[in-house]
């Protein structure tokens, strides 16, 4: 089984009303009839910039975060908008992780110049899930790529990346 990886590029700005859009209301239709509005996937798609695809398993990112904390000292996991992301994560049933400009700052250069073995990871992934598949490793190198390419674009703190895997 797999999940999607997207990461969006937002404005930082708009991150309140997507955390509002991102519960499912449920409205009186009539007597005896109610109706789900979600509005989070629409107002995500009218108010970001989808980027590239991740063409791997999202699940990567999972243990790709940690590694990343654990072992090369990159905590990209915590962010000013954690609130907002957790609170995504528990409506939308998805992982949802917010890299701000912050994180550019602190550790693109460190996450460009980083040296990862796929034997490194297959030994962490062990460890950590007990998965030695060598492709889910050769995943977790494409997903630093992934969040080196995405953090790049961001020029200031008027934007975020959203990463949602689900």
């Amino acid at each position: 089984m797999s999940a999607i990886a997207e990461f969006r590029i937002i404005e930082t700005n708009k991150l309140d009303e997507l955390k509002e859009k991102s519960e499912v209301k449920t409205v009186k239709k009539g007597l005896f009839k109610k109706e789900k509005i979600d509005e989070f996937w629409k107002f995500l798609d009218s108010n970001s910039e989808k980027q590239k695809d991740f063409d791997w398993s999202g699940y990567i990112f999972g243990n790709l975060l940690i590694f990343l904390q654990e072992n090369k000292e990159i905590n990209i996991l915590d962010s000013e908008h954690d609130l907002i992301a957790n609170w995504i994560s528990e409506k939308r049933g998805i992982s949802t992780i917010i890299f701000t400009y912050s994180h550019k700052e602190a550790f693109l250069e460190k996450l460009n110049s980083i040296n990862i073995t796929t034997e490194e990871l297959i030994e962490f992934n062990k460890e950590f899930s007990e998965d030695s598949d060598p492709e889910f490793a050769k995943a977790e190198l494409e997903g630093v790529k992934a969040i080196s390419e995405n953090l790049e674009k961001l020029t200031d703190d008027s934007k975020v990346i959203i990463l949602t895997v689900g």
